[in-house]
This record gives structure tokens, C-alpha cells and sequence, in this order.
């Protein structure tokens, strides 16, 4: 990946621990793009490693399962900014417009080395701010995080997004 790691474009880099490129192959069939790094991740410097990852983490598996062939294509997850936006109560928040703009190069060139087949966004902030910049199928699955505050797997959106998923799988799949 490219050296992301002493990038200060805007405020967040003033209050990261780590800057969280991602994590996973590159290049990949899939690209995620979730919000942002949150308080694990920033830790870490690994993009969805906390809870909301986890839950993800389970997600690609029970979409493995549902898949034709049983497999999960190669995937690489990053997010709409790779520092952890948070407020002055040091709880995550959504990243600013301007963060977003400001972290675009980063994430272009991540686009450009994943060279995705296919980009799922994860949650409503990624697809916002970045459908317009992937020139590849892509979808959108509810956020982890959401899912855990409304029951985790025992949510209907749960069960719409891992068929998305595997849908996504299939088609990488088959090709």
C-alpha cells in the first residue's frame, strides 16, 4: 500500500493513535468501505476490528455459506477516512465533509491498488460519499454497528445483507 502513515491533510491526524488503512488482500475481487476507523481500530490500526468488525467478520462467513461455491472471494476493507473521527468526549462520531475531502486522495489510491471487481459500502456515510468515485457494481449493506444496536443476528436487515453478500460472492465467483 502506499504510505499513508504521516499524512496530517486535516484535524483527525492530530488526535489519531494509528492511521487504519485497512485490512486484507491486495489487489482484491472485493472493496468494503465503511464510516471510520472507531476507538479498537485507532488502537489496533486495523480497519474493522472491534465489535461492529466481528460482527462483519461473521457476516462474510454465513454469506460463505449461502455462496455456490462456498468460497469467499479476496476482499481488502477500508473506510471513508483512516483516522478516527471522535468528539470532545473522545465517543466516535460520523467523519466531517471536509475530513472525507480531505482523506480522498488516500482513498483513491486505495481504490486504485485494491482494483476491486466490485465495492460494497458499508453503511449509509460510505455510499454517500464515494459512489460516485467507483467505476465498478457496487452495493450497500447496513453497518454492523446498526445491526448491533438493533439485535445483531437477530435483525431482518442481518439476513437482507448476508444474502446481499452472497449475491456479490456469486457473482465474483462465476465469473
Amino acid at each position: 500500500m502506499i504510505d499513508m502513515l504521516s499524512c496530517e491533510r486535516c484535524g483527525l491526524s492530530k488526535k489519531r493513535r494509528n492511521v487504519v488503512q485497512g485490512r486484507g488482500e491486495v489487489p482484491a475481487d472485493i472493496l468494503f468501505i465503511g464510516e471510520a476507523p472507531g476507538r479498537s481500530e485507532d488502537l489496533l490500526g486495523r480497519a474493522f476490528v472491534g465489535p461492529s468488525g466481528k460482527l462483519l467478520d461473521k457476516m462474510l462467513e454465513d454469506a460463505r455459506a449461502l455462496t455456490s461455491l462456498g468460497s469467499v472471494p479476496s476482499y481488502y476493507i477500508s473506510n471513508t477516512v483512516l483516522c478516527r473521527p471522535s468528539d470532545h468526549e473522545g465517543e466516535n462520531r460520523a467523519p466531517k465533509l471536509s475530513e472525507v475531502l480531505s482523506c480522498r486522495k488516500n482513498i483513491s489510491a486505495i481504490i486504485s491498488e485494491v482494483d476491486p471487481d466490485a465495492v460494497i459500502f458499508i453503511g449509509q456515510v460510505a455510499e454517500r460519499y464515494y459512489k460516485r468515485y467507483v467505476s465498478v457494481p457496487a452495493i450497500r449493506i447496513i453497518h454492523p454497528a446498526a445491526l448491533l444496536r438493533r439485535g445483531g443476528k437477530k435483525c431482518p436487515q442481518y439476513r437482507d445483507s448476508v444474502r446481499r453478500l452472497a449475491d456479490i460472492f456469486n457473482h465474483i465467483n462465476g465469473r
